[in-house]
């Protein structure tokens, strides 16, 4: 019995006999319509070396070579192959959240169905590792217990819909505790927690849980399956018609966004990495996964089907060759294919771009004074690396020479949960200046004050506290003449700092769990006015 790993892939196979059928009437039109102009002996005199079969087969060779493509990127399988696995491994649990946002479309199909694509791709990835899958929403349900079986835990991993989930709502506190009740608690190390959302968390006691997990020496990796654009949630039916689009109590249209602040601060807490879908792949989480401690894992045996998809691929590789090498003209075999298809394979080298090389750019465009360009630049690179602080540190700079103050405090904010206490002082040096400018000036002097904690040498931030400091003292004195002094006397200095690239670090547990609670403050004061109306939280926000 042959398996396919990516099964979705052979639908597109349909269109294959569609193209062949293209290609020959093609090929036919464009000789008929010749013979209408000229007739077949002046023809064969114009165009002595064209050959219309080659012409076809050519063609033919492409779409074969498409056609075995998606064969391959199927990933066949067959033949049983009984393994024996006695060797080191970690315990890896799989929180998928099921929450009725993860019906959402800004991530095509769907996010929970892209979340299951992806997640059967990595645990195939993790042979010879212990993998458990829980589902949460608003509760958290385990679905299969660890195990080395990696077809039963595919297999559970399948049915997770949001029918299933009993209690509505996102919780990822609940999430975390329940999928910890999995893992050993004797146990110090060799646990990684992979936190599968949309980041739309609406529980209360995330702060908490993730601080038990830094206490049982649990790993979290938050992957984001959104977009920060966000999308609308779509209600179905009993039968699986889409009715309407969720909307509040005030009628208004529910757009859930990705909280990529959270996901990272998570993250960084637990010494695991956030990832993007945009910058996501198995490969990448597994070779994350594979610089953790292992434990002796023996005892156990599975059965593996063999991956056939090598030969596929093979044949699609020479096709491909064949078809860009052949001509359409006799005794012709280099045509121009040949140098496209040099070309394509040197272009698609140079066009791929790193973090590094995308920061370098925006730092160039930066100097020149092109923000917006920067922004650009800084943005792509905070895709592929969403949890570095030094491009959050960038971002946030470009946004405060763009005047958008705010959004250079939330990205600024980012940067206190680096280990170099150094890249914290300019982190709250920054913010100081951001919010300075958007007219908080209480705000400010607590940051210059951090700034100087952290770097008393900090000759710049003494300066605009001192005169941040006076600014006070003369609106306590003479309120109604503010406007009228403010325009005599100096301004802080203004110059954000520059890093120059991005640097991967970590903070220490404590200093995350102050950042977490520093950043969930406000939203703690929201969401207690917005509970005093009501017994659960479930009852209005229900996705």
């Amino acid at each position: 019995m042959i398996k396919w790993a990516h099964p979705t892939y052979l639908w597109f196979l349909l269109a294959v006999p569609l193209l062949v059928a293209l290609v020959i009437f093609m090929t036919m039109l464009k000789r008929r319509k010749l013979r209408s102009f000229i007739d077949d002996r002046l023809l064969s005199g114009l165009l002595p070396e064209y050959s219309t079969g080659l012409g076809i087969l050519r063609s033919l060779l492409l779409v074969g070579s498409l056609a075995f493509l998606l064969i391959a990127a199927a990933r066949p399988k067959w033949g049983e192959k009984l393994q024996l696995y006695k060797g080191k491994g970690i315990d890896v649990v799989i929180a998928l959240d099921a929450s009725k946002s993860m019906l959402a479309e800004d991530v095509k199909p769907n996010r929970l169905s892209r979340a299951r694509t992806e997640l059967s791709a990595l645990i195939d990835g993790l042979t010879g590792n212990e993998v458990g899958i829980t589902a949460f929403a608003g509760d958290c349900y385990v679905m299969c217990p660890l195990t080395t079986d990696l077809d039963a835990a595919k297999l559970f991993l399948s049915i997770i819909s949001p029918s299933l989930m009993p209690v509505p709502g996102t919780d990822f506190g609940r999430a975390i505790d329940v999928s910890m009740s999995l893992f050993n608690p004797e146990e110090k190390n060799y646990k990684a927690l992979i936190l599968v959302t949309d980041g739309d968390d609406l529980g209360k006691n995330t702060t908490q849980a993730v601080q038990r997990a830094v206490d049982a020496g649990v790993r979290i990796f938050p992957v984001a399956i959104s977009t920060p654009e966000g999308g609308p949630i779509p209600e179905y039916d009993d039968q699986g018609t889409l009715k309407s689009y969720k909307k509040d109590k005030k009628g208004n249209l529910v757009m859930s966004r990705m909280n990529e602040r959270e996901l990272i601060i998570i993250a960084r807490s637990t010494s695991g990495r956030f990832l993007r879908v945009e910058g996501f792949s198995a490969e990448r989480l597994i070779s994350e996964l594979d610089k953790m401690r292992k434990k002796e894992i023996g005892g156990g045996s599975f059965t593996e089907y063999v991956e056939r998809f090598q030969m596929f691929l093979i044949i699609a590789v020479v096709l491909f060759v064949g078809g860009m090498f052949l001509s359409d003209r006799k005794r012709k075999w280099w045509p121009k294919g040949l140098f496209g298809f040099v070309i394509f394979f040197v272009f698609s080298g140079i066009a791929q771009a790193d973090v590094g090389n995308l920061m370098r750019h925006g730092n160039g465009l930066y100097a020149r004074g092109k923000y917006d360009e920067a922004l650009k630049s800084y943005q792509q690179a905070e895709v592929l690396e969403p949890d570095a602080t030094s491009i959050h540190f960038n971002l946030g700079n470009t946004m405060f020479r763009l005047g958008k103050y705010q959004d250079a405090v939330n990205e600024l904010e980012l940067v206190l949960t680096d280990r170099n206490p150094m890249r914290r002082a300019d982190g709250f040096y920054n913010i100081g200046n951001s919010i300075f400018k958007a007219g908080q000036l209480d705000g400010a002097i607590e940051a210059y004050k951090n700034a100087l904690v952290l770097n008393p040498k900090d000759r710049q931030a003494k300066e605009n506290l001192e005169y941040c400091l006076k600014k006070k003292q003369e609106l306590k004195q003479r309120p109604d003449s503010t406007k009228q002094k403010q325009q005599n006397r100096p301004q802080p200095k203004q110059q954000p700092r520059m890093q120059p690239g991005p640097q991967k670090s970590k903070m220490s547990r404590d200093q995350a769990r102050r950042v977490i609670q520093a950043l969930k403050g406000k939203e703690k004061e929201e969401q207690k006015r917005a509970h005093q109306a009501r017994r659960k939280r479930n009852v209005e926000k229900d996705w």
